[in-house]
């Protein structure tokens, strides 16, 4: 039966840990990679819902996206996710900016679900890019909304496009590099006023369309993986929606 850490050597291959960008806090992150696992919660978000819902299958292991643990705790409160899993027993492996940046990771699917060719990652490994037919920023947005089942917000829509920039989650410190290497358009998941400020005032084709809708798409993929290289454990995706509602 596999272990915890045998898990985590997997996904270190596909996403080493030290390509994770220096103020994240992906690894292991709770519990003992000596415990065996047979059955593995799979989420983007481990909330205390999400512990609670793993300690309720039964299983040993969680392995998130968002790391469970992201900034120094200065109290454990019996609610908190951390609380839950190690209350629980239950492991947790988070893999975050890593998984994000990895060939095949997040970024990567989302170029390939908004049905971008040629995709190809930047010079920097740390947004992906791709071709599609010629359109402009607005109708690409429309397009992302389409794809993401998402509410999307846009500037610069008369902009011309054949190049576009992903990065899910939130990624725009990278638009400007992005426009560098040839990117007409950028999207990612979400950005404030100031930053759709920016982008304006640099030609920049801003497309946001979600945090939670940008990264949710690359946890279903992972799964296949880690089926396919551990068919003995019974790896579980949780069922997720974004908790921003529109009015």
């Amino acid at each position: 039966m596999a272990k915890v850490i045998d898990i985590y050597n997997f996904l270190n291959s596909l996403a080493p840990f030290d390509t994770q960008e220096k103020w994240d806090n992906s690894g292991l992150l709770a519990g003992s990679g000596r415990k065996q696992v047979k059955r593995a919660y799979i989420c983007l978000d481990c909330t205390a819902q999400a512990a609670e819902k793993a300690a309720e299958l039964s299983c040993e292991l969680i392995i998130s996206h968002h790391p469970i643990i992201f900034t120094p705790l200065k109290t454990l409160p019996g609610n908190s996710p951390a609380y839950l899993a190690a209350k629980n027993d239950i492991s947790v492996i988070s893999t975050h900016t890593c998984y994000d940046f990895a060939p095949d990771g997040v970024s990567d699917i989302l170029a390939g679900a908004l049905g971008l060719k040629n995709i190809r990652k930047s010079p920097t490994g740390e947004y992906t890019l791709g071709d599609t037919e010629k359109t402009t920023v607005s109708a690409f947005a429309k397009k992302v909304k389409e794809k993401l089942n998402a509410r999307v917000s846009f500037c610069n829509g008369g902009i011309e496009v054949e190049t576009v920039a992903v990065c899910g989650g939130a990624g725009f410190d990278f638009a400007f590099d992005a426009k560098e290497n040839g990117a007409d358009a950028f999207v990612t998941g979400e950005c404030g006023y100031h930053e759709f400020l920016d982008a304006a005032g640099e030609n920049i084709g801003l497309i946001t369309a979600g945090h939670f809708e940008t990264e949710v798409i690359a946890m279903g993929p992972l799964k296949v993986k880690l089926e396919k290289e551990f068919p003995e454990i019974c790896f579980i995706l949780a069922e997720e929606s974004s908790v921003i509602k529109y009015i």
